[in-house]
């Protein structure tokens, strides 16, 4: 993940776009429309550009299989204030997944 994240505005208005669509095997783009539903599976990255007035409903979750670990390390450098907070909540809710530092 790039640091800082790219507003998605900038990120299609620059190069960036062209060059990932080529350096990425396995790369699409999808234009979805009214009514349609897109999956993007856990741990792929991705990127949204509303071309005009939307809602959107979605659904982010972490399990602790495949990647929780992952989650874990990324929150924690990425987001650090959520970090405490979901930490905090994380031990009261679900121990089982709690971790020491």
């Amino acid at each position: 993940m790039q640091n800082p994240q790219i507003p998605s505005a900038l990120w299609f208005s620059s190069h960036w776009y062209e060059e990932s669509l080529k350096r990425v095997p396995g790369a699409i783009e999808v234009l979805q429309r009214p009514g349609e539903t897109v999956y993007v599976p856990a741990g792929w990255p991705h990127l949204v550009l509303n071309l005009e007035f939307s809602t959107a409903i979605t659904h982010n979750y972490a399990t602790e299989y495949p990647s929780f670990e992952r989650l874990h390390c990324a929150v924690k450098e990425e987001e650090p204030e959520l970090y405490v907070h979901w930490k905090h909540k994380l031990q009261k809710a679900r121990p089982d997944l709690a971790w020491e530092e």
